[in-house]
Formats: C-alpha cells, structure tokens, sequence
C-alpha cells in the first residue's frame, strides 16, 4: 500500500509541476509581441520581459565570446553563433528562448537555425541593437 501511495504522490507531483511550466511559457509567450520581421519580438515586449519576468523566458546571446565577454545582459547565457548548432540537442525546452546579439544579424540566423534544427521548440529574436551602457543595463535600438 506504501508503494502506491508513494506512486499517485509522485504523479500527481509530476503533473503539477508539468501544469506551472505550461503556465509559465504560457505567460511568457502572452507578453511576447511580434516585432517587425517574422520571429522577432518588439522591443517594447523584449524590455518588458526582462523587467517584469525575466524568469519567463530563456535568454541566448549568440555574440562572440569576446563580445559577451564585454559585457551582455543579466541573465544571457552566450552561445556563440559558430557553436550553435552543436548545442542545439542542449537547448531547454521548458520555455520560450530569445536569441539576441549587438546588431541583430546573429540572432536572426539562430533563429532560423533552430526552427529547421528544432522545431518543437518556442524561439524568438531580437531585431535590434544592443549596446551596454556603463552601469551594466543594455541600451536596445
């Protein structure tokens, strides 16, 4: 009896917790607005994402390491647009991802790289610039 009780706890754990993730991608892919090219998200969407759930979302600089190096916004993880494809299989799934680099270019090509590499999964970009000012928060044009 110990054994099946433990089972429909563990069940109903492992439902719940697939319930908030769904909740939270949800969430995080209402507040995403489209931005001007096919897969962006606006600037005014990007910006309030990091402001208001910055947990929301899953957040790649595809700059250089150099670059990123340099300095690149709270939270980014950086995949170099030259490795992206061999850590395609290690991409997280639980939410969506936004790709952005200093021009915009990079993350566009992350973005078309995914969708034909995975296409399951929930992927965005940001078509703009980003700079970061002195005091660490990014300037985005």
């Amino acid at each position: 009896m110990n054994k099946l009780a433990t089972l429909v706890c563990w069940l109903v754990g492992l439902a719940i917790s697939h319930c908030a993730l769904a909740q939270s991608a949800d969430s995080a892919n209402n507040l995403i607005e489209p931005g001007r090219t096919k897969g962006s998200i606006s600037i005014s969407s990007f910006n309030r994402l990091l402001a208001e759930r910055p947990d929301a979302i899953h957040l790649f600089d595809v700059s250089s390491a150099r670059e990123f190096g340099a300095g690149s916004i709270k939270g980014a993880t950086n995949i170099p647009i030259n490795q992206l494809e061999k850590k395609m299989a290690s991409l997280p799934s639980d939410k969506p991802i936004i790709f952005f680099c200093t021009t915009g270019g990079r993350a566009s090509e992350a973005y078309d790289t995914t969708r034909l590499l995975r296409p399951e999964l929930v992927v965005h970009f940001l078509d703009a610039q980003v700079q970061m000012r002195p005091d660490g928060t990014p300037n985005i044009k």
